[in-house]
């Protein structure tokens, strides 16, 4: 079972798959969304020792408040002012993604491509535990308009999602530490298959508007977005080590797309915003093969 699940990549496409195939079959389970996300970011959140972060945090405030600083307020900005010279839609659709914190896998694919995993996890807490307030500030005020409801109701919502299960797994961790460390190599192959259902979902939810709206333009406009942040990320800081741009590259590329994905579905009601944010899946399962053959090449 371990085997199978930790072939993300399989997860993710029988996921993307079924959902199209069998819509009728998965959309009853569309409440249950931000439960299944919740239960994924406690797993995660069972593997962080804060001691250690707060250790490796006082070493490295520079780097860690310019990288935070540029991906929850800078980079969003300036992404959506880019796209809206073509269309609004496209705008806010990369504006929901370049907002979003950094992936709870983050590490795990800064370890695997030869990357700093403490630093990904830093950077991961420190922007998931700010974008409650970051992402609802950015969106509603760039895309205020076309939002359903505002900043508080978003915040809450994200709030939801993030505290709750950091703060209960930290809990958890004091009490039952041991207990904890018994089962813990099961945590990604539970993730793995929580995000396959996640995804099934939402793709279900969406099946119609991502089957009438499928572009092919779309998908290689996303595919160029993970490039640009591939290259923005490695370049942000010069003064680091090549292994520490690495790391970057990874977070500021492999952004949390399921809850872009969770934010979209719940707040916009544009199907083109909601499908380009669920195509965000594809770049997000692919980019991630060639920039590992890449960096193996480069060593």
């Amino acid at each position: 079972m371990q085997k199978i699940t930790k072939n993300h990549y399989l997860i993710i496409g029988l996921a993307f798959l079924i959902g199209l195939v069998f819509p009728t079959s998965i959309v009853w389970a569309a409440p249950y969304t931000t439960l299944i996300l919740m239960g994924i970011f406690f797993l995660s959140s069972l593997k962080i020792d804060l001691k250690n972060i707060s250790q490796q945090l006082d070493e490295r405030k520079r780097t860690i408040v310019i990288i935070t600083i540029f991906m929850l307020l800078v980079l969003p900005v300036v992404v959506y002012y880019l796209f809206s010279f073509f269309s609004p839609a496209l705008a806010i659709a990369f504006l929901i993604l370049a907002a979003m914190p950094v992936g709870m896998t983050a590490s795990l694919l800064t370890e695997i491509s030869g990357g700093k995993p403490s630093l990904a996890l830093i950077l991961t807490i420190t922007t998931s535990l700010l974008a409650p307030f970051t992402v609802p500030l950015i969106i509603t005020t760039l895309a205020g308009t076309s939002v359903s409801v505002g900043f508080w109701s978003m915040f809450k919502l994200l709030a939801i999602v993030i505290y709750i299960p950091f703060f209960t797994a930290q809990f958890c961790k004091k009490i039952c530490q041991k207990k904890i460390d018994k089962v813990s190599g099961f945590f990604e192959s539970i993730s793995t298959i929580l995000l396959g259902i996640l995804i099934m979902i939402i793709i279900a939810k969406q099946a119609e508007v991502i089957i009438g709206s499928f572009s092919c333009l779309y998908v290689g406009l996303l595919f160029l977005f993970f490039i640009f942040l591939h290259l923005i990320g490695y370049f942000l800081i010069p003064w680091l080590s090549k292994i520490n741009k690495l790391t970057v590259s990874v977070c500021v590329t492999y952004l949390n797309f399921t809850l872009a994905i969770e934010v979209a579905d719940k707040f916009f009601t544009d199907p083109n915003v909601i499908s380009l944010v669920v195509l965000s899946v594809i770049p997000w399962s692919v980019m991630f093969i060639p920039f590992k053959r890449l960096i193996a090449r480069k060593k």
